[in-house]
């Protein structure tokens, strides 16, 4: 909206410019004194609506009054087309202000079109029909004549929408252009392209060569598509009415392709053939503009999307290196605790109450010591600090032995497990493989119930060699089996929480299993009915034939058995 001071020179501004291009729309009047088939007014009128808003309104009414009267009719006609032309120009910027996204309709190719359906089509209709009927109506035109002077007043002012519209909104939306040198030479050779094109299409240039008689018109197309793609639509506007008053000129110096006909028939031909010509190179503009806006979005997004990227990184380094350090401090006092509590042992009381309080101090110290060593191998393996040592291994051997070895804390001697193994080989690290295992036993005690079953398989599958890990604890909701080897397992945390620990145990066991180029998945029919932990690796063939026999052996409260 204008500022109140700026409103009474905007007013006479507005006033003048309108005054003077509907005196030269009028000096082309041909076929009526009121009715020309080159209306600037229509454009100046939609564009002051719609960059400087409908307070404009009694410069545009006042204008349109000076012209007619000072023209033809009566003050009542002059009056009458007054208001109808103003109220033409306030219906197309209001249509085009709520269907047509208002300033901005030349952005997009679509609204480009619904602007010249809605501002140059339709709201002219209005001025029109007011205009000739009151001319009519007041004896300063025969209703014979009505036809034709309602179709040159009509189309007059929907090309002056379409050529001169989109010129003054654009001009008065994007002033102020700063070009590079480059730039500047080519909208120079660009200018005079065009201007050759202009005068060798309209003028008396072809007609020399005997080319008159030719349609070339559509040669004045390429000019605007280059100023729509290389530059901007402002830049096409403004060749289109270069090329408009070019055409013009030349038409009525009788020369170009419509030379031919009725001086008022062959400026309706050329602006009707301009107003298309304008609709086209905008909407044009239009698409080549927002695959610029897309392309900039996209780089700004890129950018925005590779800074969080970082910011996220130095973020994941840094919870890294606290944990490393967090760690290895907690490392130092818990063996400081652990050599006090065997100190204890030797030289304190041997009551009950003694022996029990240390052996809680001794497991719970114990317990602290494996979430520390989970945690510091979490972090090695997410930055890659975990260098493998890989040997071939019977994996019956080392699963047996991984389970002998925490029968040995009393952690299995609640629990009933069964372990089947056969001879299958996998070219893989110990140590690791035994924290996998170990880890998959935990994860099976810890949600199973005293009394419950463990069962280990170690069978070979084709290329693959795999172990198994079930029980007959909790289980798992279907809708938690894809995040079972999160940190911690999304939607278990209140879970992980309540049986101790950090839930870290089943993300290590992934990620050791794919840095030995496997793969682990967990299987369950849903909560009370247990679950299953398979990990596949790639199998080698035996190192040691000796070796081939399948073995069976039961830990837990049933006898060891082999075959």
């Amino acid at each position: 909206m204008l500022a109140d001071r700026k409103y009474p020179l905007s007013l006479a501004g507005l006033f003048g410019l309108y005054v003077a291009a509907g005196k030269l729309g009028l000096s082309l009047a041909y076929l009526h004194a009121s009715a020309s088939p080159v209306w600037p007014p229509t454009g100046i009128a939609l564009a002051a609506f719609l960059t400087l808003g409908y307070r404009v309104w009694p410069a545009i009414l006042a204008g349109a009054f000076v012209v007619n009267f000072s023209t033809a009719g009566s003050l009542a006609t002059s009056i009458a087309i007054a208001l109808g032309n103003t109220l033409e120009a306030f219906a197309g910027a209001y249509l085009v202000n709520r269907y047509a996204n208002g300033v901005r309709a030349f952005d997009h190719a679509q609204d480009v079109f619904k602007f010249a359906a809605l501002a140059g089509l339709l709201s002219s209709l209005i001025s029109a029909t007011v205009g000739v009927v009151s001319l009519s109506l007041g004896g300063f035109a025969r209703w014979a004549d009505f036809d034709g002077i309602w179709l040159t007043w009509w189309l007059g002012n929907a090309t002056g929408a379409l050529v001169f519209g989109p010129l003054l909104v654009l001009l008065v939306r994007d002033w102020g252009w700063n070009p590079s040198r480059g730039r500047l030479l080519e909208a120079a050779a660009l200018w005079f392209t065009t201007t050759l094109i202009g005068l060798a299409v309209f003028g008396e240039g072809l007609a020399h060569l005997g080319f008159m008689t030719l349609p070339l018109t559509f040669l004045c197309t390429p000019p605007l598509v280059w100023a729509a793609v290389r530059f901007r639509q402002r830049e096409a506007a403004v060749l289109v009415t270069v090329l408009s008053g070019i055409a013009i000129w030349e038409t009525l110096h009788g020369f170009g392709p419509l030379a031919s006909v009725p001086t008022n028939e062959s400026l309706l031909l050329l602006q009707v053939f301009m107003g298309t010509v304008s609709v086209m190179a905008i909407s044009a503009g239009a698409v080549v503009e927002e695959r610029r806006r897309i392309e900039r979005e996209r780089e700004q997004l890129l950018i925005r999307t590779q800074a969080a990227r970082a910011e996220a990184e130095a973020a994941n380094r840094a919870k890294d290196e606290f944990l490393a350090m967090l760690g290895h401090e907690l490392r130092n006092p818990l063996a400081a605790i652990i050599s006090a509590v065997s100190v204890l042992d030797r030289i304190g009381g041997h009551d009950d109450i003694g022996t029990r309080a240390r052996e809680a101090i001794r497991h719970q110290i114990t317990h602290l010591g494996r979430l520390v060593d989970d945690l510091l191998d979490i972090v090695h393996v997410t930055t890659g600090e975990i260098a493998l040592s890989r040997e071939p291994l019977n994996l019956a051997t080392s699963v047996q032995r991984s389970v002998s070895d925490l029968a040995g804390t009393g952690r299995l001697e609640r629990h009933v497990v069964d372990v089947r193994a056969e001879p299958v080989w996998a070219n893989v690290d110990p140590t690791r493989l035994n924290q996998i295992v170990s880890n998959l036993l935990l994860n099976a005690i810890k949600y199973t119930s005293p009394g419950g079953t463990i069962r280990i398989r170690v069978i070979g599958e084709g290329t693959l060699a795999i172990i198994g890990v079930s029980d007959t604890g909790i289980g798992i909701p279907p809708k938690l089996l894809p995040h079972m080897f999160d940190t911690p397992p999304r939607g278990e945390r209140k879970l992980v929480h309540d049986q101790g620990g950090l839930g870290v145990g089943l993300t290590l066991v992934r990620r050791l299993v794919e840095l030995h180029g496997g793969q682990v998945e967990a299987f369950s029919e849903g909560p009370g009915y247990g679950s299953e932990f398979v990990v596949r690796l790639p199998r080698i063939a035996p190192a040691k034939q000796s070796e081939s026999q399948s073995v069976l052996r039961v830990v837990g409260k049933v006898a060891s058995v082999r075959h």
